[in-house]
Formats: structure tokens, sequence, C-alpha cells
């Protein structure tokens, strides 16, 4: 009966409950998550009777109002009119749900960018264990150079506004299809990561490795796996940061102060660490990086490229998904037309049968009409 009650839900367009319980509410919300685990219910109220559906739900929304705060302090979200409904779905939960999702693949992102070449080093010096990355910089890399950028992108990012969001219902439909986040997704920000640090890897050690210690004008020190290291660092740090920046669909001011300010502030911890750390295996490896031009020209190869490469496929990705979308929206027009047909044609066919059976109720009377004509008209010519 149970099973039977869900399948007629499931087939309404809407389906209303009326006078029941809290606790019943609660239960037609567990029925539609145990009969759909892939779905995500929303269950909004705004007095104590929908504080258990609320709970009950993935999503609770609480409306303040007259009927007390009960609703609203246990709810994931609370608003003050119903009418906000719309702006908090199709406005800050589309544009939170592809910030988060671009926030996590980043993440991932920026770590394995920074420790591939760590393992791949390995690969170089036969996995002795030795690391290419100043600790102090290595330790700072997500707390102080990758930080600030990300949580300005996540806060303050709007890819459409609000009035085109509120009024354009397609623009959600890649929340519904997990279309910002899925394995698909992931698997390309960790295809990223790999090939672009492995490759700031391979060529900035084979662009420097071959540089002889006279070659770097300090003293004939030579600067062995530091020098490339250190390259290798700043690669990274560029491109992490220049990634959010070609990403970022309002770029403001903040937006550039953070992007190039935490770049800067790498740069300026460098040069202390470089100049001032006497003791340090990068004491003066920032003098022999700046007098190489392999140094530039590999840096800059590395961001113009990473750029034009992200870019490209960031708009090959998006047109992607926009020809899926459209391939979706074109299927669903043909279901529902061949559905309205369908239906027409039932409609024909039960309208046709029915006639059929009318006519084939009456058409015995038509040859009892004529056998009477027949016989009256006898019956007349015989008294005459």
């Amino acid at each position: 009966m149970l099973n039977e009650f869900v399948d007629l839900c499931l087939g309404a367009n809407v389906v209303l409950a009326c006078r029941v319980s809290p606790k019943q509410k609660a239960e037609i919300v567990m029925m539609m998550r145990e009969r759909n685990p892939e779905k995500t219910t929303l269950a909004i109220g705004d007095g104590a009777n929908d504080v258990n559906m609320i709970t009950a739900a993935h999503i609770g929304v609480g409306i303040s109002g007259l009927e007390g705060q009960q609703a609203a302090r246990a709810a994931d979200y609370s608003i003050g009119k119903f009418r906000f409904l719309r702006y908090l779905l199709f406005f800050h939960g589309r544009e939170a749900y592809r910030r988060n999702s671009y926030a996590v693949g980043y993440m991932f992102y920026k770590n394995i960018l920074e420790t591939i070449p760590i393992f791949a080093f390995g690969c170089i010096s036969l996995f002795s264990g030795l690391q290419i990355y100043n600790s102090l910089l290595y330790v700072c890399f997500n707390l102080f150079y990758t930080a600030l950028p990300i949580i300005w992108f996540c806060t303050f990012d709007w890819e459409y506004k609000k009035e085109v969001i509120a009024y354009r219902p397609r623009l959600y439909r890649p929340g519904m299809q997990d279309l910002h986040f899925n394995k698909w997704v992931f698997l390309r920000w960790v295809f990223y990561a790999v090939w672009q640090s492995t490759l700031i890897l391979f060529l900035a050690y084979y662009a420097l490795e071959s540089t002889s210690p006279s070659a770097y004008g300090v003293s004939g020190r030579y600067g062995g796996v530091w020098v490339p290291g250190e390259l290798v660092f700043g690669a990274l740090v560029f491109v992490s940061n220049i990634k959010i920046l070609i990403s970022s669909f309002l770029v403001t001011w903040w937006m550039l102060f953070f992007v190039f300010g935490s770049t800067i502030f790498y740069i300026i911890n460098y040069v202390i660490i470089s100049d001032a750390a006497v003791s340090s295996d990068q004491y003066g490896t920032l003098a022999m990086m700046a007098q190489q031009p392999a140094s530039w020209f590999t840096l800059i190869l590395f961001t113009f490229m990473f750029i034009l490469v992200d870019t490209g496929l960031a708009y090959l990705n998006k047109y992607i998904n926009k020809w899926y979308m459209q391939s979706v929206e074109r299927a669903e027009r043909n279901k529902l037309l061949k559905n309205k047909q369908s239906k027409t044609t039932i409609k024909r066919r039960l309208t046709n049968y029915q006639g059929k059976r009318r006519s084939a109720r009456l058409s015995p009377s038509f040859p009892v009409l004529k056998i009477a004509a027949s016989l009256s008209l006898k019956r007349r010519a015989t008294i005459s």
C-alpha cells in the first residue's frame, strides 16, 4: 500500500496533503528520500509544526514570520519572506554550488601541482629524498601564496546578475545535472595538475642543468638543485594564482589585488631568504636565477602557455556543455511532442471506437423500420 501511494505521488505534478500532523509531514519526506536516494529533498516551513519535516529533508528552509522562529532556527537557511525563495534557489544556491565545486577541484589541483614535482624529482635523483623547495616557502604555499584569491573567488564571484538568473530557469540546469562537479570534472582537475607540474619540473631542470658555475657570476658558486627548484616553485605560485584570475567571471580590483599581492608577497619572501639567510641552501639563488635568460623564458612560457591552454579548454568545455544541454532540451521536447501525439492518437481512436459502437447500436433499427414501412404499404394496398 505504501509503494502504491508513493507511485501515485510520483505520477502527479503536485500533491496536496491536508490536515497532516508534523510526524506525517516528516514521514512523507522520508518516503521520498528512501524511494529516490539519488534525489535531493527540500522542505520549506514557517511554523513549529514544520520542524520535523525541515529536519528530515536534505535541505531545510525556514521562514521567519508571524508563527514564530522555530522553523527558522531548525532550518539550514532562513529567509524573511516566501518570495525570497526564488533568489535563494536560483541565484545564491546556483552560484554557491558553482563556486564551491570550483573550490574543491582547485584545492586538489594546487596541492597536486605542488607535490608532483617532489615525486617526479625522485626519478632524476634516484629517489634520494632530496627536497627541492625551501621548507619555509613550501609551508607558506597554501597558507599565504594561494589562499586569498580562492577565498575571494568563492565569496564574491558571480557568473550572471541576479535578475538574469532568477528569470532564466534553464541556467539552473547544471546543478540538477551535476555538470560542475562529478567524477569527470575531478579527473580533469587531476589531469591538469599532473601534466602541468611534470612539465614545469622537467623543462625547468633541463633548461638550467647545463649552466656552468662561472655563468652564474656569483664567485663561481654552483646553484645545484636549488636554482631549478626555486624556479619550479615560483612557476607553481604564478600558475596557481593566474588560474584563479582567468577562471573568474567578475574581475575586480580586489581580485587583482589578491592575485598579484599574493604573488608579490612570495617574491618578497624569496628575496629575503636568498639575500639575507646566509645559512640557507637557497642563499644567492635569486641572483643566479635572474642572470639566466632561460629562467625568464621558462617562467614566461609556462605562464602564457597555461593561460592559453586553460582558456581554450574552458571554452571548449563550455561549448560542449551548451551542446549537451541543447541536446537534452531537444530530446525532452521531442518526448513531450511524441507523448502529445500519442495522446491525440489514442483520443482519436477512442472517439472513432465510441462512434462505431454508437452506430452499431443504431444500425439494427434501420432494417426494422424498412420492414415496418414495407408492411404498412402492403397493408394499405390490400385494403384499397
